[in-house]
């Protein structure tokens, strides 16, 4: 008799448990968690840092263009290859591709109320790299993780250059040899 009773008492006090947390509404804001990435079978990963990342190139006063072809100062970006394995490919060459420049067609065109400038690439042994062409010099990979530089900075496509923002956006894609 004393079983049933403690089985008859744990259950009605599971159900009031059950009612309480059911009737009690939930505390917060919901959200979610997205999670994406890929399984790559190049010889290395891209780190999750390098895939989405804005530079800056700052405020560049016009009156530095005087020519076409002047640029500004280059500003450094990274991209971390990761987990490199040499036993499968032992260089990589980077492609970057965008909108180009109607002027330049090697440049990245810009949006934004500037106008005749357009954004040079720059690999970091100083080949400039075209809009929508494959990297001619190869980056030599060491196994594990490899820091990969690169520049960017305005160049003028006319010889006056006007005020306002200059943004673009390059997609890059990395091949292995």
């Amino acid at each position: 008799m004393k079983k049933f009773f403690a089985v008859t008492a744990v259950t009605v006090a599971m159900g009031f448990i059950s009612f309480a947390n059911a009737a009690t509404p939930a505390s917060g804001n919901p959200g979610t968690v997205r999670f994406i990435g890929e399984i790559v079978s190049g010889a290395c990963g891209i780190d999750a840092n390098s895939m989405d990342q804005t530079v800056s190139l700052g405020q560049v006063p016009s009156n530095s263009f005087k020519a076409i072809g002047d640029r500004s100062t280059p500003v450094k970006f990274d991209i971390t290859l990761t987990d490199c394995d040499t036993s499968t490919q032992k260089n990589a060459r980077f492609t970057f591709s965008g909108v180009q420049d109607p002027a330049v067609p090697a440049l990245f065109a810009t949006t934004g109320l500037a106008e005749n400038v357009g954004i040079r690439l720059q690999a970091s042994a100083g080949e400039m790299l075209e809009n929508g062409k494959e990297q001619v010099s190869p980056v030599v990979l060491q196994n594990g993780n490899n820091v990969v530089s690169f520049a960017a900075m305005y160049e003028a496509t006319a010889a006056t250059v006007t005020t306002g923002e200059a943004d673009s956006v390059a997609n890059f894609t990395v091949a292995y040899n």
